[in-house]
């Protein structure tokens, strides 16, 4: 006999950090697979990660960097909500700034999720989120669940 969802899902809402790299699609496949498999809100979010500039010539070159990377969090978490959206799921796309383990954390309580799905390994570079050490101050201290999914190596 399979007792598997007999009782009400545990997880109502799935939070999908992504950078947009392979590893973090990887994850939000994931992560929606198993919002579908629970009819589970998928929320996807993107983060800008802040800089400090004591210049003003700088601030204004990060203002525009900054719009740019804003634009590109929001092609990205839409594209998350899309596949939530195709699997017959609410999605919510939510852009925000500053240190990426911080927000995602903040997120997942302001947002009351009950768990967090994201790639072990993501974008390297600067301001470009890194997820290995992002999803392991995640799972540090996060409040949910962490699921972490890593990449398959190419054999």
């Amino acid at each position: 006999m399979n007792h598997r969802y007999e009782t009400e899902p545990m997880y109502d809402s799935i939070l999908v950090p992504t950078d947009g790299s392979t590893e973090a699609q990887n994850a939000a496949e994931h992560g929606v697979d198993l919002a579908a498999e629970l009819g589970a809100t998928v929320h996807a979010l993107y983060v800008v990660e802040s800089r400090v500039t004591a210049l003003p010539s700088d601030s204004m070159a990060q203002a525009a960097e900054r719009d740019e990377w804003e634009r590109y969090g929001e092609d990205v978490t839409d594209e998350v909500v899309a596949m939530a959206d195709e699997r017959g799921l609410e999605g919510v796309g939510v852009v925000k700034s500053g240190k990426a383990h911080e927000e995602i954390v903040d997120y997942a309580e302001e947002a009351d999720v009950d768990a967090i799905v994201m790639g072990t390994q993501g974008r390297d570079g600067v301001g470009d989120v890194i997820l290995g050490s992002v999803a392991e101050r995640v799972v540090r201290t996060a409040g949910v669940p962490v699921l972490s999914i890593r990449q398959a190596k190419l054999e």
